[in-house]
């Protein structure tokens, strides 16, 4: 498995994106296929037919809307994510009312690494708490799921490309 992405959660995506842009950090085209690599930003990257810029993908089924952003020298992807409608009636409320920021790290599977399911038992047998069970993502076309580690960390984990 392999860093994928770094999780950022704020409550209003354009402010935060224009932040992030004016700080040098280059909008991503979705889906994200690849997380930082050996050798920088120039390699990895996004899918076949990927844009150079993109925009915010609405994700409905987890309630939130996403947009990536790489650093150009450095290679870390970055998702920032908002709530899609009411921060009431959002899986980020309680994130939110800590202020948001810096929020989660995002593994990618690779193959080998067994299936989402066997990582998650895996977490679990090592006292993580499983917050969110397999799900699809829209950024992504694959599921994802969330373990909140007894350190502390909320790490999310990315099936393995098919």
């Amino acid at each position: 498995m392999r860093l994928h992405h770094l999780g950022y959660v704020t409550r209003t995506l354009a402010l935060t994106a224009r932040r992030f842009q004016a700080e040098g950090a280059v909008a991503q085209g979705g889906p994200i296929e690849g997380g930082p690599r050996e050798g920088g930003p120039s390699e990895g990257g996004l899918s076949e037919g990927g844009l150079s810029e993109g925009g915010p993908i609405e994700d409905p089924v987890q309630r939130v809307v996403v947009q990536f952003f790489r650093e150009p020298k450095s290679g870390e992807v970055w998702e920032l994510v908002a709530p899609l409608g009411d921060v009431e009636d959002s899986p980020l409320r309680a994130r939110l009312s800590r202020g948001g920021g810096l929020d989660h790290v995002c593994y990618e599977l690779e193959p080998g690494d067994g299936t989402l399911e066997s990582v998650l038992d895996g977490e679990r047998e090592r006292g993580a708490q499983v917050v969110c069970q397999p799900v699809m993502a829209a950024a992504f076309g694959r599921r994802i799921a969330f373990v909140f580690r007894r350190s502390g960390r909320l790490v999310e984990f990315l099936e393995v490309t098919a």
